[in-house]
Parts: structure tokens; C-alpha cells; sequence
């Protein structure tokens, strides 16, 4: 016999009746029969939540229902104390309605899924928002607790594919994930037709507001503040995680970021490329303040498929952080998409910034070109300190490009204007002319030890990070035997690290896997004499050789090897026919700093340089050798700063370092 629905629901009723009267709540609001009827009969076209029945200690129910009921308004009254809620999901062709001093409050002990948010909305159409003096609010600090799984996707507000959408006058506070997320649809879709207007959004974990995918999409009259937990911990991120996501007819107005433990504007637009459609940002009369890391950032890419196109402009924007007010861009070239600054100021007021400049450029490996291509429109710098107006961090070897515009330095009560032209910014950032000094690839020549075997192999300290190819020479039957240790950078996750070995005739042996915060042993039998090539892939993590049977070298790709933690001393082969060399050494900028000191064949100091952020380089001239040398390099602890990544380029020269001069490998003759 089939269950009688309506005596169940009449059953629950009376028992959720008989909770909120036990525990003190008897006059709540009890259901609205003849309303809730005459709603889903159509007749009305406003609902009110409480129609449905609120309880303090938790409302899920009642809330749902009403969205659930077809209405086209539904209003969330304010009552005495929160609406308790689990997971909400919205609905098409619907206006919420939050009275002012409405609270809607997560559950406590709710959200134990990775992605469970407060209010979702999946592929809906026509979803409306309105809540002005009202609240949503999660508990961000039991999400970081031991008691839930880490995550960063329990948002406040997600959308995902969604199409014309507008939230208004709501404050979204301490979610922990997003105050609002923009993401891909069921199918990829992006989202369309957005308004986001009035909102706060208020101590959120990860980012006030982060956009995905969004097409037509307006954010006004907003402040989005002291963001903290996870990673970039932004007011706004522009992030979009695939090549086909779209930023496109983006404007952001008159809004306020401030206070977040990361940057307060970041556009991360590395995943897209030529492929994707062309991206359309503006910026348009924002304040960047208070505490932020660095105030805006424009990271692109230009990869083997080329950069992505399109226009990004901030227009008569401030940006006021104390301390580190200022610009980053990285990975940007002039072939790729335009940016602008357009009537924008920069003003540090703190007396001692920690920045070094407020204008940052930055390479990484893998950009196959220069940086550059950006446009400061009447760029107004008032600076407290005389220090460069830009500097330039540039591992992998590349000079600055197609800079321009018209930049005016405010400092002491002068003001200097400057012409951003090719040689204003050649005096700023000089040209480097190691860099017109051919690569060496050393994958591309047959390679020979240069000495005999030593008594013992020497193991200096030292960490390679994202990848790690060791070389080894061993005689046929040779066991060789190598223990790594896979060591973590930071708290971010990791895969166990593949290592693998080469024969000279380029075919492998088995590899094996060490996983991260792990060591392991890596034992082959050399079938014939000759070069090994040891490959290991810590990835963003590092790779630490501990133990060798065989002396060993580190080469790097294409000319750079990328080091973390690392002092010791380290030895480079000069071939006899060699007249000019150059290297390029580079820290992290103003943080993650080390010392150098190069000597040459006969212990003589060629070059010193201590406390290395920014590029520094040396070209060496010298006459040609019968025999080829051996010089070695020295890294030291820096005397400001910390020690960290350090990215070492040769050019001249096979980027190869030995850990003891036995290791080093020279082309055959």
C-alpha cells in the first residue's frame, strides 16, 4: 500500500513544531497552507520563506522549499535569529529576496564535501540576488580545522554556467572557499549576462571574488576585503583553468580592495593561450589599499602555442598599499594581448616599501618570449624613498620589450616625467648583453668525462626543483648506485617523483617513484661504459642527490639550472676554443636573495656579487686555450633576504655544473 504523503509531511510538521517549542522557539512562524498553495497553483507570485516554516536551529527546509516552489520572489524575512542552513540550490527565473539584517548563517558540522557550498546555482537561467543589509555567512575557520578535509571550494555563492544573473547588496562573509564563484558549466559553458553590485565580501579564504569563465560580466560599487588562508588569497581573481574558458567583456568599476593577505587585483590568465578567445578585462576607477600583498598582478603566457590576444586596461585606478603598492606583470609578451594603464597612480605611503620597485617584470621557464608590450598612459609615482621605478626578474634569460607611454615621478616635492622609450628604460633596466651570447645545449653533443674517477665522491647540499637531469660516466659493469631524497616546498601537495635512467644508447631502465617527504635507493647496472643521464621530476617540490657511487653533474635546460636552498661550491668545464662566455645569475627579487663568487682555472676571483634578487651577469673574454679549464662557482648565504630558489643561466657554455671537479663532462673532440 502506497505511503500517505500529505499524513507524513503532516508528521513531520508537528515534530519540528514540537522541537522549536521545546527548546523555548514555540512562537516561530508555523506553515502557510493556503499561501504555499496557492503559490504552487500560481496564483502567487511572491513567496515567503517562513511560509514554509522556520525553526531556529535549522532552516534548510523551509528555505529550499521556497525556492523549489516555482515563485518568482521569494522573500527571506528577518526573524530573530539566523537562518541555520545546510547546502542551498537556486532556481531558474527567480528573484531571493533578503529583508535588511537578515542573516543567513552555514551549519555547523555541514559542508563536509570538498565543493559544498552555501548557495549554487548549476547551468540556471535569470537568477537574482538581492540583499541589501543582509548577510550570508559560513564558519572559514572550522574548514581549516582538523575536522574537515582541506579544500578551497566551499563558497559562498557558485555559479557555474549560468546566464543572466545578478546579486546585490549582500554581504558574503568567511566562506571557505569564495565569497563569489564564477566557474564552467555541466558542459563547459561559460558564464553569461553577470551583475555583481554593492556586495562585501568579507574574510573569505580564498578569494573575495574569483571568475573562471564569464562573458558580459559587470562588477560595481564592491568591496572585497581580508581575504586569508589559501593561495593567491586575492580580493578578485581572474583565473581561468583551460584554454577554452573566456574572459570577455569584463568590467570591473568603482570598487574597493583592500586588506587581503594576497594580491588585491590578480588576472592569472596563464592557462589560455592563441586558441582562446581574445580576453576583454577593464578596471576601471578602483581603489587598491591597506595591506595587500602587491596591488595588482597580470600574469599571461607565452607558450608553443602562442600568447593569448585581447585588451586589458586599468583606467584611473589607485593603487595605496602600504608597503607594497604596486604592479606585477609576468610572462607577458608585446605578441600577445594589449595592457594598459591608463591615468592610474601608484602611492606607496609607507616611508620604508618592502617592494623595490612598484613596477615588477618577471619571466619563467618555458616562455619562449621576451616580456613586454605594456602601455603607461600618464602613470602618476609618488614615492617616499629614491629607489628604481621598475625592475625586472627574469630567470630565463630574456630582455624587456616595447615598453612605452609617459610615466611622472612625484618625490620630495619634485616631479620628473619621463618618456618611456627604448633608451629611459635601457638606463632603468639595462640591455643585457649575455644574453646575446649563444645557448650551448648539451643534449645536442656527445659527451666525455674529463677526469678519472676520484678516491671518494663529495656530496655538497643542494636541491634542484621542477626538474633534474644528473650525469654520470660509468664503465660496463659498474653497479651505480644514487639515494635521493623527494623534499617538499611549502605546504602545497605532491605526486611521488619519477626518476628514471639513460643508457648511451638512449634507451631506459625501470624507473621507480619517490614520494614526496620520502627518500629511495636507485640501483642499475651499467650494461655498457660510456654517459648516463639520470632524469628526476620533483615538480614544483625538489630533488636532493644524497648519496652517489659516481661523481655527478647537474645539467640544466636550456642553459638554466634552478636551484633551492643551496650553498656550496660547484665546477664548470671552459673548453680550450672558447673566447667568450657569460653567466646570469638570479634570486627571487627582494625576499629570496644569495652570494656568488666565480674563480677561474688558477683560484683567481673573476667575479663577486652578494645579495643577488634581480638579474646580475658577467661576460668573460678570454684568449683561447690549447687545453679547456676548470672554474668553479661558489654559492654563500646571502646577508639580507633568504635563501631559495636560485636560477643559474650559461652562455658559451653546455649549462652543466659537477658537484666535484671528477663529475664534469667536456663535448668529445
Amino acid at each position: 500500500m502506497k505511503p500517505d504523503i500529505s499524513r507524513c509531511l503532516c508528521l513531520v510538521l508537528v515534530i519540528t513544531s514540537l522541537v522549536c517549542g521545546g527548546l523555548g522557539l514555540a512562537d516561530e512562524p508555523a506553515r502557510n497552507e493556503t499561501a504555499i498553495r496557492e503559490v504552487r497553483e500560481g496564483t502567487r507570485s511572491v513567496a515567503h520563506a517562513a511560509w514554509w516554516g522556520y525553526c531556529a536551529e535549522e532552516a534548510t527546509e523551509a528555505l529550499q522549499a521556497a525556492i523549489d516552489s516555482g515563485a518568482r520572489k521569494v522573500v527571506v524575512e528577518k526573524m530573530p535569529g539566523p537562518w541555520i542552513v545546510d547546502q542551498i540550490r537556486l532556481a531558474d527565473n527567480q528573484e531571493v529576496f533578503f529583508e535588511p539584517g537578515v542573516v543567513v548563517e552555514a551549519k555547523r558540522g555541514a559542508f563536509r564535501g570538498r565543493t559544498d557550498s552555501l548557495f549554487t546555482a548549476w547551468n540556471r537561467t535569470n537568477v537574482k540576488l538581492t540583499g541589501y543589509d543582509a548577510t550570508l555567512r559560513m564558519h572559514r575557520d572550522d574548514y581549516d580545522g582538523p575536522d574537515y578535509e582541506k579544500a578551497e571550494w566551499r563558497h559562498g555563492l557558485s555559479f557555474r554556467g549560468c546566464t543572466d544573473v545578478i546579486v546585490q547588496g549582500l554581504t558574503l562573509m568567511e566562506s571557505g572557499g569564495d565569497g563569489i564563484y564564477l566557474g564552467a558549466g555541466r558542459n563547459r559553458q561559460t558564464n553569461r549576462n553577470v551583475i555583481i553590485r554593492d556586495v562585501v565580501c568579507d574574510r573569505n579564504y580564498r578569494q573575495g571574488i574569483s571568475v573562471i569563465t564569464a562573458e558580459n560580466l559587470l562588477i560595481e560599487n564592491c568591496v572585497l576585503k581580508n581575504t586569508a588562508g589559501t593561495a593567491p588569497a586575492a580580493g578578485i581573481d581572474f583565473e581561468p583553468n583551460h584554454a577554452s574558458e573566456r574572459l570577455v567583456n569584463c568590467v570591473m568599476r568603482n570598487c574597493v580592495i583592500e586588506d587581503n593577505h594576497g594580491l588585491g587585483i590578480h588576472l592569472y590568465l596563464r592557462p589560455l593561450n592563441a586558441t582562446s578567445e581574445p580576453v576583454s578585462i577593464r578596471i576601471e576607477n578602483c581603489v587598491i589599499r591597506g595591506t595587500n600583498a602587491t596591488s595588482a598582478s597580470v600574469i599571461t603566457s607565452c607558450g608553443p602555442e602562442g600568447p593569448v590576444q585581447g585588451l586589458i586596461e586599468f583606467v584611473n585606478c589607485r593603487f595605496l598599499d602600504e608597503g607594497r603598492a604596486g604592479i606585477r606583470i609576468g610572462s607577458k609578451p608585446p605578441s600577445g594581448l594589449q595592457l594598459r594603464f591608463v591615468d592610474c597612480t601608484i602611492a606607496d605611503p609607507s616611508p620604508e616599501p618592502e617592494l623595490s620597485a612598484p613596477i615588477r617584470f618577471s619571466t619563467r621557464p618555458g616562455d619562449l618570449e621576451t616580456t613586454g608590450g605594456v602601455e603607461f598612459e600618464n602613470l602618476m609615482v609618488h614615492e617616499q624613498v629614491e629607489r628604481p621605478l621598475m625592475v625586472f626578474s627574469d630567470p630565463i634569460g630574456m630582455n624587456l620589450g616595447e615598453i612605452t607611454g609617459t610615466v611622472t615621478v612625484g618625490r620630495r616635492g619634485e616631479r620628473t616625467e619621463y618618456l618611456l622609450d627604448r633608451e629611459v628604460i635601457d638606463t632603468w633596466i639595462p640591455f643585457d648583453q649575455v644574453l646575446e651570447i649563444p645557448v650551448v645545449e648539451w643534449e645536442a653533443q656527445a659527451l666525455e668525462p674529463v677526469t678519472g674517477e676520484p678516491a671518494e665522491v663529495r656530496m655538497p647540499h643542494h636541491r634542484v626543483r621542477i626538474t633534474a637531469v644528473y650525469l654520470l660516466a660509468a664503465r660496463a659493469g659498474d653497479q651505480v648506485r644514487l639515494r635521493f631524497r623527494h623534499q617538499a616546498v611549502g605546504r602545497h601537495p605532491g605526486e611521488p617523483m619519477p626518476v628514471r635512467a639513460i643508457r648511451p644508447t638512449g634507451k631506459e631502465f625501470e624507473s621507480i617513484a619517490v614520494k614526496l617527504g620520502e627518500e629511495a635507493e636507485y640501483v642499475f647496472t651499467a650494461d655498457a661504459s660510456g654517459l648516463f643521464a639520470v632524469h628526476c621530476e620533483p615538480g614544483r617540490h625538489t630533488v636532493q642527490l644524497l648519496e652517489s657511487s659516481h661523481p655527478v653533474a647537474i645539467g640544466g635546460r636550456e642553459s638554466l639550472i634552478r636551484l633551492l636552498s643551496t650553498v656550496g661550491d660547484f665546477f664548470f668545464w671552459v673548453p680550450a676554443g672558447v673566447e667568450q662566455f657569460g653567466m646570469r645569475f638570479q634570486g627571487e627579487g627582494d625576499g629570496e636573495r644569495f652570494s656568488v663568487t666565480v674563480r677561474d682555472a688558477d683560484g683567481q676571483i673573476r667575479w663577486q656579487q652578494a645579495n643577488i634578487g634581480y638579474p646580475e651577469s658577467l661576460t668573460v673574454q678570454r684568449e683561447p686555450t690549447a687545453n679547456g679549464e676548470i672554474w668553479q662557482l661558489q654559492i654563500e648565504r646571502p646577508e639580507i633576504g633568504i635563501l631559495e630558489d636560485i636560477h643559474i643561466v650559461l652562455r658559451g657554455l653546455p649549462s652543466l655544473l659537477a658537484l666535484q671537479p671528477e663529475g664534469l663532462v667536456r663535448p668529445t673532440d
